[in-house]
């Protein structure tokens, strides 16, 4: 089970009102994830067995691989996924980045 951390779009809009997919770009200068981590909520578990397919899934489906808590958009750049306690990635413009430890 591979857990989804999102910003809600009420949230973002107030902390983050240019473009909320900036991630990584510019060495961070558009989005401080250190500074942001707070704002990050989990919204759902998917049933997959990596973060390729966990992007999949929360894009394209099967639903009945999503367990949603609260309301949950497509996964996008900048939204957090941990595949294990302490183990999380940041979906980055390509790929996945590691999350250290703040």
């Amino acid at each position: 089970m591979i857990k989804v951390y999102q910003i809600s779009s009420e949230t973002l809009d107030k902390i983050y009102p240019q473009s909320p997919f900036m991630y990584g770009r510019g060495e961070n200068k558009f989005f401080d994830l250190k500074k942001n981590l707070d704002n990050y909520e989990h919204v759902a578990d998917i049933d997959a067995k990596d973060l390729d397919e966990a992007f999949e899934i929360g894009n394209i489906g099967p639903d009945n691989k999503i367990m949603r808590w609260k309301n949950m958009h497509s996964l996008s750049v900048g939204d957090i996924l941990e595949v294990s306690p302490g183990e999380k990635f940041i979906v980055a413009r390509f790929g996945f980045d590691k999350v250290e430890a703040a």
